[in-house]
């Protein structure tokens, strides 16, 4: 179970985070793409407001990532992510670390963070006010940028005893947040009404995303690990789908009515 670990082995926890990072990054470069059609890859940017008269607008690396990050764990095929198909086409042995890794990443969930105190060369204490979790984040390169009360969004890969990030992550500045208060202001009344669902909070993500995306004043998050692969690579398939078509997604509606249309903010 997520949370804040009461004892930290410096030596030992960088140790693990090094091992988890290099299989995540193996995963995420090599492996889950091929689990992408160009469909997927063409539909997420869509969703994001980067796909324009069927072309890709992508103004540096920082997006692909983004972009790929987005297509591998928000982009369902009949209710499955590409790490779902993933975790059912392949025999991992339970007991293997690569396991436990693919499990966090089938596990992962977006969130908005807040720096709460900065650990030195480990991380951050950080609180997702979208869930009001608290946990201990580890990723050295943050611990030496980040500030008591900053805000990043980004994908959370959840561990017993601490979390790491999926390796996209987004600066929030003030300006930004405001922009989100009627969205957070909907999820506080999702919550009470008990409507919050997977799809809801894939919702909840491309709205976020979005909004950074549009920043102009953005600043750009240079992530040294995060070596995505380029959307140009040969992907798994390459189907077409009709505007009139049921949506790949698996939700049941029109590919013109589902995710071959903006995602509108809420």
């Amino acid at each position: 179970m997520l949370g804040k670990s009461k004892t930290i082995n410096q030596s030992q926890l960088i140790e693990q985070y090094t091992r988890i990072r290099e299989i995540v990054r193996k995963l995420q470069n090599d492996v889950l793409p091929g689990y992408l059609s160009r469909i997927a890859i063409e539909t997420s940017g869509r969703k994001l407001g980067i796909m324009r008269n069927n072309t890709l607008v992508l103004s540096d690396m920082d997006q692909t990532a983004v972009l790929m990050d987005y297509s591998i764990y928000e982009y369902q095929e009949n209710g499955k992510n590409a790490v779902s198909r993933y975790l059912a086409e392949t025999q991992l042995e339970p007991d293997s670390e690569k396991y436990r890794v693919a499990k966090a990443m089938s596990e992962s969930f977006y969130a908005l963070v807040q720096v709460e105190e900065v650990l030195p060369e480990i991380g951050v204490e950080a609180h997702d006010f979208l869930r009001d979790k608290r946990f201990v984040l580890v990723d050295i390169g943050f611990s030496h940028t980040a500030v008591r009360g900053a805000v990043i969004a980004t994908r959370i890969l959840p561990f017993d005893d601490f979390a790491i990030t999926s390796g996209a992550p987004l600066p929030m500045d003030a300006g930004m947040l405001s922009k989100m208060r009627p969205i957070l202001l909907q999820l506080a009344k999702d919550k009470e009404s008990g409507k919050n669902d997977a799809q809801g909070w894939t919702a909840l993500a491309t709205s976020i995303i979005r909004i950074y995306l549009r920043g102009e004043s953005a600043t750009k998050v240079k992530y040294g690990e995060a070596d995505i692969q380029s959307v140009n690579a040969p992907l798994r398939r390459d189907t077409r789908v009709g505007r009139n078509d049921p949506c790949p997604c698996g939700s049941g509606k029109k590919h013109k009515r589902c995710c071959g249309t903006l995602a509108p903010l809420r």
